[in-house]
C-alpha cells in the first residue's frame, strides 16, 4: 500500500511541475548577445546561460525570473524581472543595448 501510495504522489508531482513552466521569448537589439538568466526567491540560484544567442526560447519554473543580455564587446544590458503566472503561458522580453539607446539620433 505505501509503495502505491508514493508512486501515485510521484507521479502526480512530476505531471504538475511539468505542467507550472512559463515560456520565456528572448529577443536582443541588436542580435547575436548571450542572454543570462536566473529565477529569483532563493539564494541557491545561480545565474544560467539560455540555450542560444540572440532570440531564444526556453521554458522557466520560477515565479519571477531575472534576464539580462551580454554582447560579444562586453556591454550588458539592464537587468529586467519578470513575475511569472501560472495563468500565462508565455511571457515577451525585449533586451536592448544601452549605448546603442543613447546614440539614436
Amino acid at each position: 500500500m505505501k509503495v502505491r501510495t508514493l508512486s501515485f504522489l510521484f507521479l502526480a508531482a512530476t505531471c504538475c511541475l511539468a505542467g507550472c513552466t512559463t515560456q520565456i521569448n528572448v529577443q536582443t537589439d541588436p542580435g547575436g548577445a548571450k542572454i543570462r538568466y536566473r529565477g529569483e526567491g532563493r539564494a541557491a540560484f545561480r545565474w544560467k546561460d539560455a540555450p542560444t544567442l540572440g532570440e531564444a526560447r526556453f521554458p522557466v519554473r520560477y515565479g519571477r525570473v531575472s534576464l539580462y543580455a551580454l554582447w560579444p564587446d562586453g556591454v550588458r544590458s539592464e537587468t529586467v524581472t519578470i513575475p511569472l503566472s501560472m495563468r500565462r503561458k508565455e511571457e515577451n522580453v525585449k533586451l536592448t543595448r544601452l549605448d546603442a539607446v543613447k546614440t539614436a539620433p
